[in-house]
């Protein structure tokens, strides 16, 4: 398929920033969302970005301007379609390896898709990414199984009361509501039934045993208090992942990009790879 194509089909948007003539080119960074959002939730994080950056933002099909009539149940029912969805972008941009930014899943997708791909990333930079939401004998994901059940029931029950009880907890900024109505806004807007597929394939989804396949330089950028990743996560996906550094962001909550964008930016310009 042409590369025009791919981009409308995801709705790539490149982001054009105001450069000083003096300035090297910018560093050319693609943004891949997480659950329940779309490309638009970067808009905190690409207004405190430097002319040094020149940012791509896109949406997983199925999620946000994305073209819905690419979307079918069996082609998503695994993270293969998400990781064909990015390599496609990638590919289409016709750049070269390329600075990937993925929050949450959009982090998982990017390793996953590094695996299959290596030559398309520079690097990976993750969001409070996680490998497995479920708590096992020797490890903790920060969820029990009744506790993931309870939510995908909630969620199938009724799409928009899931959303006003998930967003302010997983926000964690109750001094600023309007951020977790922001959120609350974003989640209620997704297909329900897609959101509810994806929803099931996150939380009971288990990549562990892929991490040492992973041979792009990763950073991940976690928070102190996340619901959806405890630190301990963090420091089994370090563990466990060949070339990792961790960084913690300085605030709290699963949207970091959202309540603290300026913190991120930080935190992703000491990351970036030249």
């Amino acid at each position: 398929m042409p590369a025009n194509q791919i981009l409308s089909r995801y709705c790539v948007t490149q982001h054009v920033q105001q450069v000083n003539p003096n300035d090297s080119v910018p560093t050319r960074v693609l943004f891949g969302h997480g659950f329940g959002c779309d490309q638009l939730i970067w808009t905190p994080l690409l207004a405190e970005l430097p002319s040094t950056i020149a940012p791509v933002t896109f949406d997983f099909c199925g999620c946000g301007r994305s073209d819905f009539s690419y979307y079918d149940a069996e082609t998503y029912s695994s993270f293969t379609g998400y990781v064909n969805d990015l390599i496609a972008v990638i590919e289409a941009l016709e750049c070269g390896p390329i600075h990937y930014v993925g929050h949450s899943v959009g982090g998982m997708i990017g390793m996953l898709a590094s695996i299959k791909r290596p030559d398309l990333f520079r690097q990976i930079i993750a969001i409070g990414p996680s490998p497995r939401y479920l708590d096992t004998d020797n490890y903790q994901g920060g969820f029990k199984l009744d506790e993931i059940n309870e939510l995908l029931s909630l969620m199938e029950r009724n799409h928009f009361e899931w959303a006003g009880y998930l967003a302010p907890i997983v926000m964690k900024n109750s001094h600023r509501p309007e951020l977790s109505e922001q959120l609350r806004q974003s989640f209620a807007n997704a297909d329900p039934t897609i959101s509810r597929r994806f929803a099931e394939l996150i939380f009971l989804s288990d990549n562990r045993s892929l991490l040492p396949q992973i041979t792009v330089p990763v950073s991940i950028l976690y928070c102190d208090v996340d619901v959806i990743v405890p630190t301990a996560v963090i420091d089994y996906m370090a563990a466990k992942i060949p070339h990792c550094q961790t960084a913690n962001i300085g605030c709290s909550g699963h949207y970091p990009h959202v309540s603290s964008p300026h913190l991120v930016r930080d935190k992703i310009i000491e990351c970036l790879v030249r």
